[in-house]
């Protein structure tokens, strides 16, 4: 994963694990997708994440020359992947039942694996994105040496969980409120990471232990 090629093939694949149950049949309906089906996708996303954790520790990524955590490249590609699908799919032909259940089946995913997202995601529709690759800036993927972990040490901001030249999240000024149980069973319950924690949160506390 440390060249740009390399990792972003890692991401392509994890963000389509996330929203897999949104493309598969057996998903649907009144009766539960079969355990083993739910059981792989868990695994795959577990070990998503997990390559995710050790590239954090390996690696930093550079956004026009500004370091960001890998928690943004992910939700925004997350985000924008989604984004692209629901619109293809409206403006595809077939079934219009079939369409509303896919955008469904994504929203719903999003709600509740990715929340904070969801604002994000509604902006890439209102603005028809409809770029399933990367659209942000080349990453400039660097090893953390000591060297570079030194300077990061000292820089006023370290990895910006957050890019300012493109925010993707809001800062709510409410709680935001729990999905409906319809959401929550179109989806069910979705996996996060082994310690408990999600990735830009495991990554603040990686940094202040680190400070």
């Amino acid at each position: 994963m440390s060249s740009e090629v390399d990792f972003f093939d890692i991401l392509y694949l994890g963000v389509f694990a996330i929203l897999s149950p949104a493309f598969d049949s057996r998903f649907y309906g009144c009766e539960k997708p079969p355990l083993h089906l739910v059981a792989e996708i868990n695994h795959a996303i577990s070990h998503f994440y997990s390559l995710l954790h050790v590239f954090c520790l390996r690696f930093i990524i550079l956004l026009d020359g500004q370091p960001v955590a890998v928690s943004y490249v992910v939700d925004r590609l997350l985000a924008e992947f989604a984004a692209a699908t629901v619109l293809f799919k409206k403006e595809g032909t077939g079934k219009g039942e079939g369409k509303i259940g896919i955008v469904a089946r994504l929203e719903a995913i999003i709600q509740t694996s990715h929340p904070k997202i969801f604002s994000y995601y509604s902006s890439c529709l209102e603005s028809r994105h409809s770029h399933f690759i990367w659209t942000g800036p080349n990453p400039q993927i660097l090893p953390r040496s000591r060297d570079v972990s030194s300077i990061m040490s000292i820089s006023a901001n370290g990895e910006l969980l957050d890019n300012p030249s493109h925010p993707i999240y809001v800062i709510e000024l409410e709680p935001t409120p729990p999905p409906s149980p319809a959401a929550i069973s179109l989806c069910g319950k979705r996996p996060i990471p082994e310690d408990g924690e999600g990735l830009a949160e495991w990554e603040s506390k990686k940094r202040q232990k680190l400070s």
